[in-house]
């Protein structure tokens, strides 16, 4: 087995942001690449949207299995544990990997600020993103002025995209299963933390007073 994509998308789940990646982001994104790399780049999206209970080991493995991560930036990302996980999976391999030195200065993390960037932290302020705020709108039209930005910013950065994804370095099975068994057990341990039984919707009838002597 080697890599199964090329890109895995990080998103807050929202189904109004995942329809905006769907429509518009992947469409555009994928052509542009295509001209940078000669192939049809393969994207990993959740569409799960945390429901049902085998999607956290899927994700991981998903996760260890793709060559780059675009970090889609909003103020509310690091508020989600998931997103969290992701982008720190994908810094850990940079690390491992020995990536953004003077001798190798490729990465593997690609944020797109899709919403405020105040919230982007200090720690990888160093990972230079690319803002398309005035680009995130999921009811716009497929011709409309603010496609049409998108489309000129994703042909600016697609040649930085496609350099970090022919950059990627060799798969290694490890990084699956060990995305998968993180994912798998921050899971279950989220869900003992939360209610576990059917929470009573009835009041108790309350016990006649005793009578006293």
């Amino acid at each position: 087995m080697s890599y199964a994509y090329d890109i895995f998308i990080s998103y807050r789940r929202n189904p109004e942001t995942l329809s905006w990646i769907n429509e518009h982001f992947v469409p555009i994104l994928t052509q542009q690449l295509e001209f940078q790399l000669a192939y049809t780049p393969k994207f990993y999206i959740d569409q799960q949207m945390q429901a049902g209970s085998s999607w956290p080991p899927a994700l991981g493995a998903a996760l260890g299995a793709s060559r780059v991560l675009i970090a889609l930036w909003t103020g509310n990302y690091l508020a989600s544990v998931w997103c969290t996980q992701e982008l720190s999976h994908m810094l850990a391999r940079e690390k491992e990997a020995k990536l953004r030195t003077a001798a190798n200065p490729l990465g593997l993390v690609i944020p797109a600020f899709i919403h405020d960037g105040e919230s982007y932290p200090a720690a990888i302020k160093h990972i230079q993103p690319f803002e398309i705020q005035s680009s995130f709108n999921s009811r716009m039209a497929r011709n409309s002025p603010r496609a049409e930005d998108l489309a000129a910013a994703l042909s600016k950065h697609a040649p930085a995209i496609a350099q970090s994804i022919s950059g990627a370095p060799a798969w290694r099975k490890d990084w699956a299963t060990k995305a998968a068994d993180t994912f798998y057990k921050l899971f279950h341990q989220r869900a003992h933390a939360e209610q576990t039984s059917v929470p009573r919707f009835t009041r108790r009838k309350p016990r006649p007073k005793r009578r006293s002597r």
